[in-house]
Order: C-alpha cells, then structure tokens, then sequence
C-alpha cells in the first residue's frame, strides 16, 4: 500500500501526499466522504483498464484516478504490468499501435481479489473519456495524474507535452469535472498559465520534497526551494503554490492547517478500514483507495453518506477494453 496525500479542496493519499487549493463553495462535505477509485480500483480489477473504471462508475465511486503518459502518437493511460516484445522499453519511444500489442491481464499477488479479463488492452486517454460518455455518469470526475519524473527525463516526453491533455479532455466534454494531479510540480506552473481555471493537484512523497545531492536543488517542486524560502515546511509551500499542491502525513494536526490555509487533505492509497477510520478520525473529506468499496463501508457505518448512483453495467460500452 504506497502512501500519500493530497492538498485540494477534496484529496488524500497515505503514503504521497497531493495537495491544491481549490476550495469551492459547493464543495461542502459535511457528513460525508468523497471516494476516489485509484487507477480504477485496481484492488478488484485490472489496474487502469476500462474494465477498471466501468467497475468503479458501476459501484458509484466519486471519482476515477488515473495516470497519463505519452506515446509516440498520443497520450495512453499508465499501466505496468503487461507482457508483450516492448515491455522494458520506455513509452515515449513506442506508438499506440506497440502499446495495443501488449497483453494486459497478469493477475498482481498483492491482490488476490482482482478480477482480471482476458487480453485486456491498455487505455488510451481517450478512450476511457469515451467510457464516462457512454455511461452517461453526469456525477463522476477525474483525477488525472501525469507520469513524469524531472530527475529522468529519458523516460518521458517534456513537461511542455502534458499541455495537450488539456484540448482532449475539453473535446470530450470532461474538462470541468477534471483536476490534473503530478509529483513534478513543473506540469502545475505550465498548466496553470494557460489554463489557470483547471483545477490542480500537488502530489508530494519523502523522495520529492528532498533537495538532489548537487547545489540543493529541488527538482520536483518546479523551482520552489522548501528549505530556503519556507523553512521546510510542506504545508506553507503548498499554500503558496496557489494551493496548487501540499505535502504531508495524515494526520488530525496536518488536516487542521490545512484547511485553515485553504486546502483540503486527500490520503491514499487508504485500503483497510482501520486506516479509513482512523483518516476520518483525523477530519479528512475525500479518501483514495484501490478498495472503495471497503471504503463505503466504513462511511456507511459511521453514519456518513458515500459516493452517488451506480451505473448498471453496460458492456456495450467495453468493445475496446479487450482484444
């Protein structure tokens, strides 16, 4: 279960920390959660499939969570565990076409609920934004993470690319029910000078918020100096940062400043209920987790409201998760 947290109007993570200052009104969650189905839910299902993401719309989760990386020709969904001739290679390198070859279906060890389905297919952006439409879900969002690492930039197109998620996800009608989450803070600053309406979302773990071995620099954090500018503070960084993105650990204290700096706290990966117990103890709003529904759970029992509709199941909208 990798830890995390995140700073917005509504995110947490447990083991990384995400943060962003987006604080709305309407966002008010009094006597309930907000559940975000990581990579889909990736605990029951294939993580970041479209059988993912049509099971967590089905269960009536929050909000799907996913990751974007680009391709040769176009932005895919992140997924790791695969088999096929290119596994290994990085994702920049191949097309969409390569990335399609590749099987998709292995059963992962730490999750021995996962329900798994023959020759799943990696998603492309696109299609999983086709996916919502065709169910029709008018409620769920989207926490789109970019994968890109600023200490390896062999491994990925440059931070400049990422901006081209923005146009597809307008195309598609999902604009406004997106927030746009990354560890490499440098996304944040180029997204929001052309688009400051879209909501962002600060990703922060032990191995972001640390300076490189040569000249202090913190790579991740988009030119902020955490040490030098904000005396090593995560929270007051992230505040700073346009509430665009916070670090921390979960707990009730962390919660508090935050919120009083205009952020909410999301931790995740949440997947037992002791731990989802204990994150609402601690006055969080939103939780991420590979397991949502034992998240809804815990909620139900505390007397809090959960999700929104489920979808039926509609597997007519599947046609591209398998080949």
């Amino acid at each position: 279960m990798a830890l995390y947290l995140a700073l917005r109007s509504i995110v947490v993570v447990v083991g990384k920390v995400v943060v962003y200052s987006y604080l709305s009104p309407s966002n008010d969650f009094t006597g309930r959660i907000e559940v975000q189905a990581h990579r889909g839910g990736m605990g029951m299902r294939s993580e970041e499939s479209l059988w993912a993401f049509a099971y967590a719309m089905e269960i009536g989760a929050d909000t799907l969570e996913m990751d974007s990386v680009f391709t040769k020709d176009g932005p895919d969904i992140y997924e790791t565990k695969c088999t096929g001739d290119y596994v290994g290679e990085y994702i920049k390198n191949l097309t969409l076409a390569q990335v399609k070859s590749l099987d998709c279906d292995l059963q992962l060890h730490d999750y021995v609920q996962q329900n798994t389905h023959h020759g799943t297919k990696i998603a492309i952006l696109e299609e999983v934004l086709e996916l919502v439409n065709c169910y029709g879900d008018k409620d769920v969002t989207i926490n789109l993470e970019t994968k890109i690492d600023p200490t390896a930039p062999e491994r990925t197109w440059p931070v400049e690319k990422y901006i081209e998620l923005i146009p597809i996800l307008s195309k598609h009608g999902l604009l406004e029910r997106t927030t746009i989450q990354s560890f490499d803070w440098r996304t944040h600053i180029l997204i929001h000078e052309q688009y400051p309406a879209v909501p962002l979302v600060a990703l922060l773990d032990q191995t972001t918020i640390v300076p490189n071995t040569t000249g202090g620099a913190y790579p991740w954090l988009g030119g902020l100096n955490l040490e030098k500018d904000y005396d090593g503070d995560w929270v007051a960084t992230a505040a700073r940062d346009r509430g665009e993105r916070y670090t921390l650990f979960t707990t009730k204290n962390v919660v508090d400043r935050a919120n009083r700096l205009g952020m909410q706290v999301i931790p995740g990966t949440i997947d037992y209920e002791v731990m989802s117990n204990k994150m609402i103890d601690g006055g969080v709003h939103s939780i991420i987790s590979n397991y949502p529904e034992r998240v809804f759970a815990v909620a139900r029992q505390r007397g809090l409201s959960i999700g929104h509709a489920k979808n039926p199941s509609m597997p007519e909208c599947l046609t591209n998760a398998s080949v």
